[in-house]
C-alpha cells in the first residue's frame, strides 16, 4: 500500500507540474472551496465535517437535492481532476494542494464503478477542505481517522440530511435503497453509512441490512452498478483542445512540452488514448499570444472570464 502511495503521488505532481505550464497560456476557474481553520484531526468532529459539507454545498449554490456530477461541481471550483486507470485499485484516489494554491484530485478508474467514483471524488474533496493545514499521518491509527472524516464528508456532501432523510421510507429496506440509489447517485452501502451517521437506524438494523445485502449481492457489487457512466473530468482535456484550436500548441507537443510520455500525457489530461502517438510536432510561437478564455461552446472570448464557464449543476 505503500509503494502505491508513492505511484500516487507521484503522478499528482506531473499533474501540477503539466497543468501549470498550461496556467502560462490560460485562466483557470478560480478556487471556490470554503476555508476552515483545522490544524489537528482531533479537534474535527462529527458536527464540524457536518457543517463543513453543508458549507460547501451552500457556497455551491447546491440545495437539498442531490449532485448531478460531482466532478463538475469540482472543476467548476478551480480544482483540477484528473480520472485514469493506474494499477493501483487498492487506493481510490489521491488529493493535494498545489504551492501555487491550488487543489489537485486524482482518481483511479480501474474499477470502473460510477457510483464509487462518485463518492471517492467527494471523499477527495473533504480530505482537500477539512485537512488542507493537517500534515498526512504517519500513525495508522491518525490514518484511519482521516479517512473516517473524508468519509463521513463524502456522505453529509451527497446525502445532505435534510434532503436525503425525508425520502428515506420506514422501516429501511434495500429495495426502498436501491430506488434512491438511482436517484442521488450513490451506493446502498454507503447510503446504510449515512443513516448510521444521522441516527435514522442504529446498530440493530444496520446489522440487519449489512447482512442481507452480503448475502444478496455480495460485497463487490450492487444491482444496478451498470446504469450510470463514470463522470469525467472535462476542463484539462478541453484546455488542450483550446489552446490547439487557438494555434498556440498543438496536442501532440505535449510530451516535448512536458518532458512526460506520450501515454502519461494522455490519462493525466483525459485525451483519447493513442491520440498523442503521431510524431511530435514544435510548440508555435508563444510570445506574442496573450492568455485566452472560452465558452463551452467553444468559442473563444475576450481575456477576463475563466478559462471554460461550464453550465450551472443541478440544484
Amino acid at each position: 500500500m505503500k509503494a502505491e502511495r508513492s505511484i500516487l503521488r507521484a503522478r499528482v505532481e506531473w499533474l501540477d507540474e503539466i497543468s501549470q505550464q498550461l496556467e502560462q497560456y490560460v485562466d483557470y476557474p478560480q478556487v471556490n472551496l470554503p476555508s476552515v481553520p483545522y490544524e489537528k484531526l482531533s479537534d474535527i468532529t462529527n458536527a464540524d465535517i457536518e457543517d463543513a459539507a453543508e458549507r460547501c454545498r451552500t457556497q455551491w449554490g447546491l440545495k437539498n437535492g442531490p449532485v448531478a456530477d460531482v466532478l463538475l461541481l469540482l472543476e467548476s471550483a478551480g480544482v483540477l481532476v484528473a480520472r485514469e486507470e493506474t494499477g493501483t485499485p487498492r487506493i481510490e484516489g489521491l488529493s493535494a494542494w498545489s504551492a501555487t494554491g491550488r487543489p489537485l484530485v486524482l482518481l483511479c478508474a480501474d474499477k470502473g464503478n460510477a457510483y464509487r467514483s462518485r463518492f471517492d471524488a467527494a471523499h477527495e474533496l473533504g480530505h482537500l477542505v477539512l485537512h488542507k493545514h493537517i500534515e498526512a499521518p504517519v500513525d495508522p491509527a491518525a490514518h484511519k481517522l482521516m479517512e473516517q472524516q473524508a468519509h463521513r464528508f463524502a456522505g453529509a456532501f451527497l446525502l445532505p440530511s435534510r434532503g436525503f432523510a425525508a425520502e428515506v421510507s420506514s422501516p429501511v429496506s434495500l429495495q426502498g435503497l436501491l430506488f434512491l440509489k438511482r436517484r442521488w447517485g450513490v451506493s446502498v452501502a454507503a447510503m446504510i453509512m449515512r443513516l448510521v451517521a444521522l441516527g435514522i437506524i442504529g446498530d440493530a438494523d444496520y446489522l440487519r441490512l449489512i447482512k442481507l445485502r452480503s448475502a444478496k449481492w455480495g460485497n463487490k457489487q450492487e444491482p444496478n452498478d451498470e446504469d450510470r457512466e463514470p463522470e469525467t473530468p472535462r476542463l484539462l482535456r478541453r484546455t488542450v483542445e483550446l489552446l490547439e484550436q487557438e494555434g498556440v500548441v498543438r496536442a501532440d507537443a505535449l510530451p516535448s512540452l512536458t518532458g512526460l510520455s506520450a501515454r502519461d500525457v494522455e490519462g493525466l489530461l483525459g485525451l483519447p488514448f493513442g491520440s498523442l502517438s503521431l510524431p511530435k510536432a514544435s510548440v508555435l510561437e508563444l510570445s506574442l499570444k496573450p492568455k485566452i478564455s472560452a465558452s463551452t461552446d467553444g468559442e473563444p472570448s475576450p481575456r477576463g472570464d475563466n478559462i471554460l464557464k461550464f453550465s450551472s449543476p443541478h440544484k
